[in-house]
């Protein structure tokens, strides 16, 4: 395993040098927990725990599961890592225990850099290409033989896996868009950046989020020091298009250094809020740790009620609660009583902002874990005489598998998903999965009761009822698999309109100078509606003049192609004959049939859970000639 240890914190000075000293020991503080996966919610074995700046060490056993002892009280900082996945950090106070729920990153795929070159690597998602653009000679290396891996992570979809917690000091962080970048050299030793020199990175605002930051919009950009447990400001990024598609709005930045590096906002007004935590049956949990993305987390009492402060200015705000306790009482049949287990559940409400002008406000830079709660109007949501809800249930060995497909366009309308569970191998991945009935699936868009889903059997579910599917609005599906009241894992999408080629464009025959491939889309100028397209052209492959093709992902409805046959600049048109044009839209964690150019994170995530949550929309084949 290349253990890759992260060199952020002190504006580029070595770590030692940061020096915030060694955690007590010898003392009767314990942390424990779990590590999982977030890409399918598998609980991973064999991860290296380790204490920042100290000497102890453990590593997760077959259920992911980890425990540390002998520590001092106080703040105490973990790493965590496994090879093939990005490493994860995670801070917390020891009294007498204190437990963590620390989801971790497949890494991305290797590529090979010689660090006396000029050139931009990048990684294709969904939501755009996440690149970094070395300048020649600028690694602190000088070994040739460079592998540069950039791991995506999309705060919409993935904020668990973000580590540590998401605080640049005292005010909590809005996240924007995040990725770990690692450069190894031939021995897998980590290499970083030469004192002085920079380098490039460019991060794809998430399609949600692009309204609420256009292009030429200023954002803070911070790397994870796991030294502090802080994230740390070193500059200032601007959302720019893409310099690897031309289209896609980025977050342009220069950086000093490579580490989990991402744009996050601080929130300048929380609101306070309180949260009450019950198991399955509605008995309030003490103990349990509410967390708040953005905002600040919260620690139930004994009347299961914790005070947790929410950020503004976020349109994706999360909430979720969990408890790691043991299996006394056989909640989890299959396991041992003295086994630990986790209990988790998710806050429902479509969105938090409905709920934040009644509650009472304060300047995030003044609030702490144990700032004293405020007391909003009695009876409003998020007071403490009616507190918001979370209801945790048991997350047992085995792993669910959610695929599901919202279609609010063409002639008729439908949502259907499909559940199913396995017990996840060694490396984290689900082996001969079994169809899973009887669980409470809903969804929702938002503005009144959400529908329940009607089983069909199979694990089938679809949609019968009252609720209208309407292009450009967004829905949020939420599934308690084991129909126990409590929420393992919810998606949101926006669904996506009709689509067609230009007018005219079918039969007709252009030239391929200056060509420009347009189309439209029946949801265009919804509020919020933030879909990504996927355009493909291809020439004949028995034209005697040669195959040539292009493609487009992003969010423009037209894009000017370019030559990909050998020999071509990238300004080439394509060469004359005859194409065929294939065209989707998509909302979500979804790959057109065929593409391979990108990748795509679930959107349904949690301990025990992993899935991928979607609406699209193809348009008919076009046919065309251009014309030299």
């Amino acid at each position: 395993m290349s253990v890759k240890f992260l060199l952020v914190g002190c504006l580029g000075l070595l770590l030692a040098a940061c020096g915030s000293g060694r955690p007590g020991t010898g003392g009767s503080g314990t942390v424990a927990g779990f590590v999982t996966n977030i890409g399918n919610g598998a609980k991973l074995a064999g991860v290296r725990v380790e204490v920042v700046g100290g000497s102890q060490s453990t590593t997760t056993d077959a259920s992911g599961q980890f425990s540390l002892s002998g520590l001092g009280s106080g703040t105490v900082k973990l790493s965590f890592y496994k090879e093939g996945y990005a490493p994860g950090y995670a801070t917390l106070q020891t009294t007498q225990e204190a437990s963590a729920l620390v989801a971790l990153k497949k890494e991305g795929p290797a590529q090979p850099y010689d660090p006396n070159t000029s050139r931009t690597l990048y990684t294709l998602t969904e939501a755009g290409p996440y690149a970094v653009i070395f300048a020649p000679g600028s690694l602190d290396t000088t070994d040739t033989n460079l592998k540069v891996l950039i791991t995506p992570l999309d705060p919409t979809k993935e904020d668990q896996a973000l580590p540590g917690q998401l605080r640049a000091g005292s005010s909590p962080l809005i996240p924007v868009t995040f990725a770990e970048f690692s450069i190894l050299d031939s021995s897998g030793r980590r290499v970083n950046l030469k004192a002085g020199a920079s380098a490039i990175v460019e991060l794809p605002i998430p399609p949600e989020l692009r309204k609420a930051y256009p292009l030429g919009t200023k954002i803070h950009c911070y790397a994870y020091n796991p030294q502090t447990g802080q994230w740390e400001d070193f500059v200032e990024g601007t959302v720019e298009p893409s310099s690897v598609d031309g289209s896609t709005p980025v977050l342009r930045a220069s950086i000093r250094h490579f580490s989990w590096y991402g744009g996050a906002p601080e929130g300048q007004k929380c609101r306070n809020a309180a949260v009450q935590v019950v198991d399955a049956s509605g008995k309030p949990l003490e103990g349990a740790t509410v967390v708040v993305t953005p905002g600040v987390n919260g620690t139930t009492d004994a009347k299961g009620v914790a005070s947790v402060w929410i950020a503004e200015g976020s349109p994706n705000p999360k909430m979720y609660a969990y408890k790691v306790s043991y299996n006394s009482d056989g909640r989890i049949p299959e396991l041992p009583k003295t086994a630990k287990i986790i209990d988790i559940g998710y806050f429902t409400t479509d969105d938090l902002g409905v709920i934040l002008p009644g509650l009472v406000e304060k300047d995030c830079a003044s609030i702490t874990p144990s700032s004293a709660p405020l007391r909003p109007q009695a009876g409003n949501p998020g007071s403490p005489e009616n507190p918001l809800l979370i209801r945790l249930g048991p997350v047992g060995p085995a792993v669910y598998d959610v695929e599901a497909f919202l279609l609010a366009s063409g002639p008729s309308s439908s949502a259907s998903v499909h559940l199913a569970q396995g017990i996840p191998n060694p490396d984290g991945e689900l082996e001969d999965t079994e169809p899973v009935d009887g669980a409470r699936i809903t969804l929702g868009d938002g503005s009144g009761q959400p529908v329940v889903l009607t089983g069909l059997g199979g694990g089938t579910y679809v949609l019968q009822g009252s609720l209208t599917l309407t292009p450009g609005k967004r829905y949020t599906l939420t599934i308690d698999a084991d129909n126990n009241g409590s929420v393992e894992g919810r998606g949101s999408i926006v669904a996506v309109g009709n689509l067609a080629w230009e007018a005219g464009l079918e039969g007709s025959t252009r030239p391929a100078q200056g060509f420009v491939a347009r189309w439209s889309d029946s949801a265009s100028g919804a509020p919020g509606y933030t879909p990504v397209y996927y355009a493909f052209l291809s020439s004949d492959p028995t034209d005697p003049a040669g195959y040539d093709f292009d493609y487009y992902i992003g969010p423009e409805t037209e894009f000017t192609p370019h030559s990909n046959a050998q020999g071509a600049t990238g300004d080439t048109p394509l060469r004359p004959g005859n194409y065929t044009g294939l065209l989707w839209a998509f909302s979500g964690a979804f790959v057109p049939a065929g593409s391979n150019n990108y990748t795509v994170s679930d959107n349904i995530t949690g301990p025990g859970i992993g899935g991928r949550f979607y609406s699209y929309s193809l348009a008919g084949e076009v046919h065309l000639t251009l014309t030299p």
